[in-house]
């Protein structure tokens, strides 16, 4: 048994309502609200006004309200503040004794059985089992190198991520509305291209074949949308559930900001790769372990793993750099072709009303002006994605592996 002196050597009201609106320009769905409940959050009253906390606490969620609603009402976060009492204040050598004293207390617990007392293996296999227990709480003591604060950047770094997951599942939910409405439009327009194959079958202009085929394509056309709209329901409940409604409650999900249209323009590259190791989480929590290492091996390692994880944070804000450069680029091509889309949709709208386009002409018109709309309202999505993952990465989240 390990020595007394040895280890002294070693030591909400149920929130929001309203309709669905647009996600640039957008039409939403409606929904009814339910009547609102106490919900329970984590600040005191005076943490917010109290138009901020009855905006928290309604039934409609609004993109910059999400950092607040993660803080007070997500699952994880309430846990790890819990978790986070067990360490405040205490240092890495208070906390690898708290790993000495258990293992203590379980070499103090050990019996060690003689070779003829009865069920002597069974009981001689559980001492040996609960020395191997022990020896391993006195290694992790002299390995660790955790403090309040590393402890305190793991759960701050843990909540920012969910931030931005509900931020990104948010846009996700609004593309896919976009996709509902691409696809809902396929379908009009398969069931008119089944209407035409009908009316040609019967006139004889046309095959039956032809018929199935367009009959065929509505249905596939028709999956889709169902499809669509499946997914839609699946992320918003993802998305309410993680922000602290209850499943099954009904949310208005507000429209989104409109993206910068040129962030870039007034980004320095350089100095927010300076911001971004001084900011994240990963090699804060490095620098600290080799600081609290006791172990010269382990203290080489975090050396090792500080070095890579510190050129992989300048890489990936690099990474993240490009991403916007793209998306900027590709905003800007879909608002040009939009704008094209827009003057020969008006051109068509007057021939309409001067009886001088067929109604195919104006109908093929329509669709190409829906799909340039859609197109730019993913590109504005995307950039958005872009901007918000570029922020994130600068203010902590960059990836360090």
């Amino acid at each position: 048994m390990m020595s007394q002196n040895k280890i002294g050597e070693r030591k909400k009201y149920r929130r929001r309502k309203r309709y669905l609106a647009a996600a640039f320009g957008i039409a939403g769905l409606s929904l009814a609200a339910p009547a609102p409940f106490p919900a329970l959050a984590d600040s005191p009253p005076f943490a917010y006004s109290e138009e901020k906390w009855a905006s928290l606490r309604d039934n409609r969620l609004e993109f910059d309200e999400i950092a607040d609603l993660i803080h007070e009402y997500n699952s994880t976060v309430k846990k790890n503040a819990i978790e986070y009492q067990d360490y405040k204040g205490k240092d890495s050598e208070e906390i690898a004794q708290g790993y000495y004293d258990t293992a203590q207390d379980i070499y103090d617990s050990i019996e060690y059985p003689d070779s003829d007392e009865e069920n002597y293996g069974a009981r001689l296999a559980a001492a040996h089992s609960s020395e191997r227990s022990a020896d391993q709480m006195m290694e992790r003591g002299d390995e660790n190198t955790a403090d309040s604060d590393t402890v305190l950047w793991g759960h701050m770094k843990t909540e920012k991520g969910l931030v931005q997951s509900a931020q990104q599942q948010m846009i996700s939910y609004w593309n896919a509305v976009v996709s509902l409405q691409i696809r809902s439009s396929a379908a009009e327009k398969a069931r008119k291209d089944l209407e035409t194959a009908q009316t040609r079958a019967a006139a004889g202009t046309t095959s039956q074949t032809d018929v199935l085929n367009a009959r065929e394509a509505l249905l596939t056309a028709q999956a889709a949308v169902t499809e669509t709209e499946s997914s839609i329901a699946s992320i918003k409940e993802n998305l309410c559930l993680m922000l602290g409604w209850q499943y099954g409650d009904e949310v208005e999900i507000s429209t989104l900001p409109e993206p910068e249209a040129s962030m870039s323009a007034r980004i320095h590259l350089e100095e927010d790769i300076a911001k971004a190791v001084e900011n994240n989480y990963d090699l804060k929590t490095l620098n600290r372990q080799v600081k609290n290492a006791r172990v010269g091996t382990v203290q080489r390692s975090y050396e090792t793993t500080l070095k890579s994880s510190e050129e992989a944070v300048k890489s990936s804000v690099r990474s993240a750099w490009q991403s916007l450069l793209l998306s900027e680029n590709q905003y800007a091509q879909a608002k040009e072709s939009f704008a094209l889309e827009e003057q020969s949709m008006q051109s068509a709208e007057r021939k309409k009303a001067a009886g001088t386009i067929s109604a195919n002409a104006y109908q093929s018109q329509s669709y190409s002006y829906a799909a340039a709309r859609a197109e730019l309202d993913t590109a504005a999505l995307s950039l958005l994605t872009a901007q918000l993952a570029y922020q994130w990465a600068v203010d902590g989240l960059a990836s360090s592996v």
